[in-house]
């Protein structure tokens, strides 16, 4: 076929000579690789062609991921406005191939696009002339000042007069028409960042943080917020195979660039362009750093191989995203690019922290992602002995399983040699985990607000706080935290899973569940996360629906020990086995001594089962200071104790210590009117609860009805009893109002059960 030929598809004009697509609206420009599988599917118009015929025909003798024909012809219908599920181009013919369903001729006379001639007899006059002459000189200044200046002069002039010593590095913008190319513009991004943070002396703000200003930002309030004096963007620009980056930094004191370049190169040249902005802009700053030997940087930089760094950059981008789907993803990319250059150490440290994340994200055991990543650590150190990310990465994998002391000395030492080269938020994070298991929770709140320090504004971050708060008992500070995540990144893939952890069931959470279960369906076909399926059995099974609980218990395997036991507890609260309930939290705490969740939960089974003595001293290991009930204030009462609070005050009662219980509970009821909790529909119904044991039952019932009215609902993650089971609100099970409002929750139950259903497209059965 004849590069020069252009045909005519729809509306469309396709130009293989320029990489085009154009219609009289728009142009559309794609890579190399997807134009030559439009062109074979031109040149079979209507033809049902397979997969292997476009591999064979396009990347014939390349070793290529299987979905990279998919991420092609998705470029293509982008191009094109195309849509797969009613296409008007290209059909997709399931487990086979594509087929060109759209009328298609070659263009026998291509009309080029001419340039309009410019009339210069008509501007020749003196006047116009010397103006044209003026503005010419203008612009050559400008040009000069901003790029040869910058450029001719030498790294030291520039640097004495950018004088910067905080930087943070924004996202690079994609401008390629096909918006396609993210993961190299991340990559670039990320190289220069891992670049200057070698300078010892200049403060780098993490990705995480620089990369929430993505887009439309303004510079001196990410310089406020950041805490820095300059701003380093840039955005990236393919043509075919061509790539031009243009790179700026400015003041976020006025917005003011200080200097700027563009380069230009091609894709085959991709890593080595890389590596050639990431210096030079280190040079511009810090003319004057000097790399350790054996620092990463001081060794020449070893020639990667286009198409492995591609797949790389590809790996990078899809770890990230800490997903099953994206996490086997990048296994694939990872071990294409290693295939290509097996002694890319970075590709090894990839590999290995997907695979050490597909314990965490997946259903991986412990032994087998250790097993996996250690080699490949273990080669990237052979290759790169002091690469900060290798040894950080090291620590974390050793922290999945610590049954030795040789193996927590060996993780430590991973991770302090690593702070020692590179003051990174990932690492401490890492680090913190291990801590924590250590039972160092002092050093544990240390690490992360360090790593909170330098990454500012990462919602990866704040999750992890959020999760650790509510591991140490303070619920409140746990969905506060939490909740400042979500700002950050409302759509985080997993949130509406995760979010199960720290905030309770409501009506609307519960059908989100539903919703995001039916979009991610392929991730329930055999539960490729334990994770995600216990947390949708368990919200569903709250509600009563367990046809919807059944079908995704049925395609889980091996379930964790923590997930059987919350199932044990539901089946016991139902048959009302309170002393087999009390005898999982008993075992639970014994494994668990100083787990401060745990022991709450075990005071609450000691409560329900009238084991009121026990109770009052797991509470009061929980808060020794509530020995002397006289000293506790309003004041000693917070949104992370109320609830254990009004647990204490009711134990007492039943203790005969009323005269002291009933101070407790009217401070607690106080400090609920004072709004300062962030769950308020919690704080609503725990407000019933301290009414009714107060015995002020028309109080209780009123605030009762708001919580159910605010969308209340019983959480099996959380209590293991219905509301018609509450003991806290037993004085008012005989009331009349509170059976009414019984029956009406349950009502809302039913129609709950059917909603999620319908999501679901279950047909129930007539008893759930």
């Amino acid at each position: 076929m004849e590069h020069s030929q252009q045909y005519q598809l729809g509306s469309w004009i396709i130009c293989p000579q320029t990489n085009t697509i154009t219609n009289k609206a728009d142009t559309h420009s794609i890579d190399n690789k997807s134009m030559q599988v439009l062109l074979f599917l031109i040149h079979h118009s209507g033809e049902h062609v397979t997969k292997g015929q476009v591999f064979e025909h396009v990347w014939k003798d390349s070793f290529v991921a299987d979905d990279i024909l998919s991420v092609a012809v998705s470029k293509i219908r982008k191009a094109l406005g195309d849509n797969a599920r009613s296409p008007t181009f290209i059909k997709t013919l399931p487990g086979v191939g594509y087929t060109l369903i759209a009328t298609v001729k070659k263009i026998d006379n291509p009309k080029l696009g001419r340039s309009k001639r410019i009339d210069f007899s008509s501007i020749y006059k003196p006047s116009i002339y010397i103006g044209i002459i003026t503005l010419l000189l203008i612009a050559t200044f400008l040009v000069m000042y901003f790029i040869d200046t910058n450029e001719g002069s030498s790294s030291n002039q520039v640097a004495s007069q950018l004088k910067i010593n905080s930087i943070a590095v924004l996202p690079f913008v994609d401008l390629s028409s096909t918006q396609d190319n993210q993961h190299f513009s991340d990559g670039l991004s990320d190289a220069i960042i891992n670049q200057l943070s070698q300078i010892k002396q200049l403060k780098v703000i993490s990705r995480y943080s620089s990369f929430t200003y993505r887009g439309k930002y303004n510079a001196t309030e990410i310089g406020q917020a950041l805490q820095v004096d300059t701003l380093l963007d840039g955005s990236v620009q393919k043509m075919g195979e061509q790539v031009r980056i243009n790179v700026r930094i400015f003041s976020t004191k006025n917005g003011q660039q200080l200097w700027s370049k563009t380069f230009d190169s091609n894709t085959q040249n991709s890593f080595k362009l890389q590596d050639d902005i990431s210096a030079t802009i280190q040079e511009i700053i810090q003319p004057d750093y000097a790399p350790r030997d054996g620092s990463p940087s001081s060794k020449p930089t070893k020639k990667i191989n286009a198409q492995a760094y591609e797949w790389y950059l590809m790996g990078q981008y899809h770890w990230r995203q800490r997903n099953p789907i994206s996490l086997i993803k990048a296994v694939t990319y990872f071990k294409q690019c290693l295939e290509l250059e097996p002694d890319y150490a970075d590709a090894h440290v990839g590999l290995a922290i997907t695979y050490a994340y597909l314990h965490h994200f997946a259903n991986w055991s412990e032994r087998k992602a250790i097993d996996k990543a250690l080699p490949h650590i273990e080669k990237a150190l052979a290759l790169k002995p002091n690469s900060p990310t290798a040894l950080a990465a090291k620590g974390m994998i050793l922290t999945l399983n610590l049954g030795d002391s040789t193996l927590v000395q060996q993780a430590q030492q991973a991770f302090l040699r690593s702070l020692e080269l590179d003051d990174n938020a990932t690492t401490h994070r890492w680090y913190s985990s291990l801590l924590n298991k250590l039972g160092k929770h002092s050093q544990v709140i240390q690490h992360l607000n360090q790593a909170i320090v330098l990454n500012p504004l990462s919602a990866s971050l704040k999750r992890s706080l959020s999760s650790y708060l509510r591991s140490i008992g303070k619920p409140d500070s746990a969905q506060r935290m939490y909740q400042r995540a979500l700002i950050l990144e409302p759509d985080h893939f997993s949130h509406v899973i995760e979010s199960t952890h720290v905030f309770r069931h409501t009506q609307k959470s519960i059908i989100a569940l539903a919703v995001w279960q039916s979009a991610n369906a392929e991730l329930f076909t055999s539960c490729s996360s334990d994770e995600y399926c216990e947390q949708v059995v368990l919200a569903y099974l709250s509600i009563g629906a367990n046809k919807a609980a059944n079908s995704v218990l049925a395609k889980m395997g091996a379930k964790h020990r923590h997930f059987l036991n919350s199932l044990d507890l539901i089946d016991f609260a139902l048959k009302g086995e309170a002393q087999k309930i009390l005898s999982i939290k008993e075992r639970l705490s014994l494994r668990r001594p100083n787990n401060r969740r745990v022991l709450f939960d075990l005071a609450v089974a000691q409560f329900r089962a009238e084991k009121f003595r026990p109770a009052k001293i797991t509470l009061l290991k929980l808060y020794p200071e509530w020995r002397n009930l006289t000293s506790i204030r309003l004041s000693d009462i917070t949104a992370d104790n109320y609830m254990a609070q009004v647990l204490y005050a009711v134990t007492l009662s039943n203790l005969d210590e009323k005269p002291l219980a009933e101070i407790l509970l009217h401070n607690l009821q106080a400090f609920l009117k004072q709004d300062r909790v962030f769950d308020k529909i919690q704080a609503e119904f725990t407000l019933a609860e301290i009414n009714a044991q107060l015995d002020n039952r028309p109080q209780a019932l009123h605030h009762l009805a708001m919580a159910l009215e605010m969308g209340w609902l019983e959480s099996n993650n959380r209590e293991w009893w219905s509301l018609q089971n509450n003991h806290l609100l037993r004085p008012l099970y005989e009331e009349p109002e509170f059976k009414l409002l019984l029956k009406q929750h349950q009502e809302k139950l039913n129609k709950l059960r059917e909603r999620v259903n319908s999501k679901l497209s279950i047909i129930p059965s007539s008893i759930e």
